[in-house]
């Protein structure tokens, strides 16, 4: 008897176990997601208030991951980016994006970011916010999608009110390069416009 309950025991210990053994580093990676999403949301809200092209940018530059954004924008064209346009490339989606939000800035200039949670989706995690307008203006739904980087996190991409960013610009880039037979450099004319 001792031995079919010795077993069990143990299997019913590192089922309950494990999991408590596994939650503090799910609590702190949550928690680390959360305060990142608040410091750079907030920063989001500090640029789209001064209407800043240049405060975006620097934004960017600190927070995503805008290697990997480009490469993903390219779609089925990514092969065909070469090395000597690829430092080039970056720099314009960049400065793309940077303008994209600085003509939304109106509408991101909330008054401030409530983080609501975490959820872990594999190779990322998605992080859950609402942007308070205040004055009567509602609030927009944020959802972050963050990679794991260098025992942190970079952005991206960002869902507002239902449109993933980094998705839309895909499609755009995509749009160009078809048009233009597949050319990296009709892209990086349209980028520079």
């Amino acid at each position: 008897m001792t031995d079919i309950v010795r077993p069990l025991s143990r299997r019913l210990f590192m089922s309950l176990a494990l999991p408590l053994a596994l939650t503090p580093s799910l609590v702190f990676a949550a928690t680390s997601a959360e305060s990142y999403v608040s410091k750079v949301g907030n920063g989001v809200i500090a640029a789209a208030r001064a209407n800043s092209v240049s405060q975006f940018r620097s934004l960017l530059r600190s927070n995503a991951d805008i290697a990997a954004i480009a490469i993903y924008s390219l779609g089925p064209y990514r092969k065909s980016l070469t090395n000597d346009v690829k430092a080039e490339y970056y720099s314009l989606v960049e400065n793309y994006i940077a303008r994209v939000f600085q003509q939304y800035a109106k509408k991101l200039a909330g008054q401030g970011l409530e983080v609501q949670g975490t959820k872990d989706a594999g190779d990322s995690v998605l992080v859950k916010s609402v942007l308070n307008m205040g004055g009567g203006g509602g609030s927009v739904p944020v959802t972050w999608r963050l990679v794991k980087r260098g025992g942190g996190f970079r952005i991206f991409d960002v869902n507002v009110d239902g449109i993933w960013l980094a998705s839309t610009q895909k499609t755009n880039f995509v749009s160009v390069l078809k048009k233009n037979n597949g050319q990296i450099s009709a892209l990086l004319d349209y980028l520079r416009k």
